[in-house]
C-alpha cells in the first residue's frame, strides 16, 4: 500500500523537478533520504534514568525502535561523564518516511506558533538538510495522553535530509514541493 505522498513524489514531484531543473534522468533528481529525529533532556545529565521517557517519546511517534545516544569524554562544564545516556534518536528511511513527512507537514507543522517559513538560512551548513525545532511535543498527537508524564524541558529536532550536496535552491524546491513552507 502505498501513502498519497509517495504517489505524488512518483507522478508530479520528479516529473516537474525533472523539466524544472532541465536534467537528464530520473537519478538525477533530488530526493529525501531520511528524517533524523533526535530528542535531548536536559535533565538526563544529572539523573540518567529520565533518557526513557526520550526513547518511548520517539518510538511512539515513529513505530521504530529508538537508539540512545552517550557522551564521548567527560566534559566539567557540562557536568557530563564519559558514556552516559544524554539523547535518543530514530532515523525514519523508505516507506515509513513518506507516512511520517506526510503526518508532520498538515498535522504537526501547522500546529507550531513560531512558525512562519523557512529561508535559505534555515538550510544547516550543507545544502542537503533542514532542521526544525518543536519545543513543545504536545503539538504531536500521538503524545497527548502522555503530556503529563513527559517533562517539561523536552524537546525534539526533526531534521530532513537530501541527496543534494550542489545547491540549495534544489533542496529548497523539493521542500517547497511537500508543501513545507519554505522562501526562495
Amino acid at each position: 500500500m502505498k501513502n498519497r505522498l509517495e504517489l505524488w513524489n512518483k507522478n508530479v514531484i520528479i516529473p516537474d523537478l525533472i523539466y524544472k531543473f532541465n536534467l537528464r534522468n530520473i537519478h538525477e533528481v533530488t530526493y529525501l533520504e531520511n528524517i533524523v529525529l533526535k530528542s535531548t533532556l536536559n535533565s538526563s545529565v544529572a539523573e540518567p534514568r529520565d533518557i526513557v521517557f526520550a526513547l518511548v517519546a520517539l518510538e511512539l511517534l515513529s513505530n521504530q525502535k529508538a537508539k540512545v545516544l552517550r557522551t564521548r569524554k567527560s566534559i566539567a562544564a557540562f557536568k557530563t561523564r564519559k558514556f552516559i545516556p544524554i539523547s535518543s534518536k530514530v532515523t525514519i528511511r523508505n516507506k515509513n518516511l513518506y507516512f511520517y513527512l506526510d503526518f508532520f507537514v498538515s498535522v504537526v507543522l501547522p500546529k507550531i506558533p513560531q512558525l512562519k517559513e523557512f529561508g535559505k538560512t534555515s538550510v544547516v551548513k550543507s545544502c542537503n538538510s533542514i532542521s526544525i525545532g518543536v519545543l513543545n511535543l504536545t503539538t504531536f498527537l500521538q503524545l497527548n495522553k502522555e503530556s503529563e508524564q513527559l517533562p517539561k524541558d523536552m524537546g525534539m529536532t526533526v531534521t530532513l535530509n537530501s541527496n543534494e550536496f550542489n545547491s540549495k535552491s534544489k533542496f529548497l524546491v523539493l521542500l517547497s514541493q511537500y508543501q513545507i513552507p519554505v522562501a526562495s
